[in-house]
């Protein structure tokens, strides 16, 4: 094959190209007849993931020969994200190249990505100009020309940036996919749209050569009509704040790319998107004008045009607002628990032991009550100030690690998808928590080394609670230096990420104690306090609202709304016994 020196004499890899679909029974049997006309030296198979689709694609495709294999898989709707998951685990090449189902193909296409991953590429993305066979219209006229400006910009600079990467056409080395982990099909569950490319990009860049062949060329044939375009819209904005909050170092270059520091956005697109119906209403009339054949007068095309296009923004922040952003939040509640058990024979442990019954109640509550629970990651880029917080925006922490963390919250923070920190006590040989044992007091066991790994493993993040949980500020220099590097050490050592925060034993601190998290490179110290943390807060003394066993109903409101409140409703209440004794 001429003009294909890097390989000539090389192996060629075996590529699997892999195609998810749904409901395009027309656009995709073109799609996957293009492929037939490839032209590859090396081993080749394509594999189509009908998504749940119920116009005959199935039927249609199966009754498609192509000179190399083809299989088609039908799984239930679950999205683009998944059923490139799928796609993947039934392929056998060396590089997957994932299609979306309205990409007519160069006859050369594997070749000329084959090209670029034997010059050392790990993944590659390729050009997408608009095919002719699209619907006509401003919309296809907008794919066209964003297409070509990204060639051409890509081309000038040589540099691909985090939202050129879509998923369009991209090949991946199989052994890279699978260490990434494949696509996160939440981005996509349901049917939904959008981010999920970016997520995968975030995470290809950071570890990986991706590179972009102007020769790799798959024509897009764009059939969306113009209501299917804003529904689209609308989802990427509710999975813009599911991207930000994911990758929250990415979050303002996101929302700059969309605009939110333009004054119409803030002043106009923002504040109208705190309105029900409005960017819905907007968005039926838009996408109706723009269907209608009175656009072929040009002064009204141009106003549809705009319209259009304003409702496709609104409904954009609409989707945004909805899914709790835009990021502007400064402040979060911070819960901090200790066991979820039930200690009721223990009376001096009992009220820092919160039932599992009770726990799980206390979280649907706060979910019912709209609040949105961060990650150690958001909350890391809050305090560094990459971003801000979604509205009722909270952490959950807990102190001590027992064992009971593994075995009984682990599963019910994981069936409600909340995040959570846990500070580990990591010099104790019995792995119990011996500073409360004395006066027969309940003995209760901490996690070792591998239930640690496993929390970890399971979505909580672990940080530091000292060694042997002491009074930090009653300790000299060097016992105080053990017991928070130490703690660190222990960690690193066990397997586990080194920990970026740290939880005071009894909530206890001071300047001395402060300073010694800072010389051991925690990013953040945790304490107690009836109050939120707010940004300007000092990050080495970030109070946390104790939920205690007694914490139900009222009490319970009162603690997580309004901390303060709650803490002088107690104040006056132990002020006014001690007065009537």
């Amino acid at each position: 094959m001429t003009g294909f020196d890097p390989i000539e004499t090389a192996k060629r890899p075996s590529f699997s190209i892999i195609v998810p679909t749904f409901q395009r029974r027309a656009t995709v049997c073109d799609v996957v007849a293009a492929l037939g006309d490839i032209r590859y030296d090396g081993p080749l198979e394509v594999i189509v993931v009908v998504d749940g689709s119920s116009d005959g694609t199935l039927e249609a495709l199966s009754a498609l020969r192509l000179p190399f294999p083809l299989q088609v898989i039908f799984q239930e709707n679950q999205g683009a994200s998944a059923a490139r998951n799928r796609g993947a685990v039934a392929a056998s090449g060396d590089v997957l190249l994932f299609l979306d189902d309205d990409m007519i193909v160069q006859p050369d296409i594997v070749t000329e990505h084959a090209r670029s991953h034997a010059q050392g590429a790990d993944a590659v993305i390729g050009h997408i100009p608009l095919d002719p066979g699209s619907l006509p219209g401003f919309l296809a006229d907008g794919v066209a020309q964003w297409a070509e400006d990204r060639r051409r910009r890509i081309a000038a600079t040589a540099e691909l940036a985090l939202f050129d990467l879509l998923t369009g056409q991209l090949s991946v080395r199989r052994s890279v996919f699978e260490a990434l982990g494949g696509f996160d099909a939440n981005f996509t569950k349901g049917g939904s749209f959008g981010n999920e490319d970016l997520d995968l990009g975030v995470r290809l860049l950071a570890r990986y050569r991706v590179v972009f062949n102007a020769d790799a060329i798959s024509r897009q044939r764009y059939v969306v009509n113009s209501r299917h375009y804003l529904r689209q819209w609308f989802q990427a904005g509710q999975a813009g704040i599911g991207f930000a909050r994911k990758h929250p170092r990415h979050a303002k270059a996101l929302f700059e790319l969309r605009g939110i520091a333009n004054p119409v956005t803030r002043w106009i697109y923002l504040p109208l998107s705190n309105i029900p119906g409005i960017a819905k209403i907007l968005g039926l009339i838009a996408g109706r004008a723009a269907d209608r054949p009175w656009l072929s007068n040009g002064v009204v095309r141009r106003f549809v045009r705009k319209l259009f296009y304003v409702a496709r923004d609104l409904l954009y922040w609409r989707g945004v607002r909805l899914a709790g952003g835009p990021l502007d939040k400064r402040s979060l509640l911070i819960l901090c628990y200790h066991a979820i058990s039930d200690l009721d024979h223990d009376p001096v442990l009992k009220p820092y032991a919160v039932p599992a019954g009770l726990f799980q109640q206390q979280l649907d509550h706060l979910l019912d009550r709209g609040y949105r629970f961060v990650s150690g990651e958001e909350f890391s880029a809050f305090i560094a100030g990459h971003t801000r917080l979604p509205g009722r925006a909270a952490l959950l922490t807990f102190d001590d690690c027992y064992e009971d963390l593994l075995s009984t919250a682990l599963p019910i923070l994981q069936a409600r998808g909340v995040p959570a920190l846990a500070f580990a006590v990591t010099g104790l040989s019995s792995f119990s928590n011996e500073w409360d044992q004395g006066a027969g007091r309940t003995r209760m066991t901490l996690l070792d080394q591998p239930g640690l790994v496993a929390a970890a493993d399971g979505g909580i993040e672990i940080g530091g609670h000292s060694r042997t949980h002491a009074h930090l500020t009653q300790l000299d220099d060097a016992m105080l230096t053990s017991e928070t590097q130490g703690c660190m050490t222990d960690m690193i050592e066990m397997g586990l990420p080194k920990p970026r925060f740290f939880a005071y034993p009894y909530g206890e601190e001071s300047p001395s104690v402060r300073n010694s998290l800072k010389s051991s490179g925690y990013e953040a110290g945790f304490s107690l306090g009836f109050r939120r943390f707010a940004d300007g807060t000092d990050r080495y003394a970030i109070p946390r609202v104790e939920i205690r066993r007694s914490d139900t109903g009222l009490r319970f409101w009162l603690k997580t709304s309004i901390p303060h409140l709650a803490w002088s409703i107690r104040c006056f209440l132990r002020h006014g016994t001690r007065q009537g004794n």
